[in-house]
């Protein structure tokens, strides 16, 4: 197998930071001799889960992105409260939050990036087996507006087969139970 040549970071001048990520252009040294510039998006990183109920229902949420400008259909999800958190601890409080639902145990299915060509996001993904409603959907973040879908896991497969279901995390995590 041959070996990619790297490129080597020059400079770095941050660009935007925030609680949870921050922007960076860095000048590189090509493996060509050249220059160039790359934009980096350093995040703290995320877990999602695919909670399956008892009755073999997944439960999703729909929320609107704004980036993208569409409403997506996506299993729950949330950024790390920091960078060291465990990515259970995570997906088990995003779980909670977005759904109301609790899971019993948590499987990896996979950690994924969810923009490799200009982020270093990680989304550690799981999958719950038979959640169970512990209280009604909750209000959510002031900055959300979620609704919670619940279907057939063989629909929701479909669903992201079709391209119906266009959210990367919720593809691989449904994609990945199919045998």
């Amino acid at each position: 197998m041959t070996m990619v040549k790297r490129e080597k970071q020059l400079a770095r001048e941050l660009k935007y930071d925030c609680d949870f990520l921050q922007v960076y252009e860095d000048t590189v040294a090509l493996p060509s001799g050249k220059e160039g510039r790359r934009v980096v998006v350093e995040h703290v990183g995320a877990a999602a889960v695919l909670p399956i109920t008892p009755e073999k229902e997944v439960v999703l949420v729909r929320q609107h992105r704004y980036a993208a400008g569409v409403d997506s259909l996506e299993i729950p999800a949330g950024k790390k409260d920091e960078a060291t958190e465990d990515g259970r601890v995570c997906a088990v409080r995003e779980l909670e939050e977005e759904t109301g639902y609790r899971a019993k145990d948590l499987e990896p299915i996979s950690t994924i990036y969810s923009a490799i060509g200009f982020s270093n996001e990680q989304i550690e993904i799981f999958v719950a087996q038979e959640v169970e409603l512990l209280k009604a959907p909750p209000e959510g973040d002031e900055d959300e507006d979620i609704e919670i879908v619940r279907m057939p896991l063989d629909e929701a497969v479909q669903l992201a087969k079709s391209g119906d279901i266009q959210d990367a995390k919720t593809v691989i995590a449904l994609l990945s139970l199919e045998t």
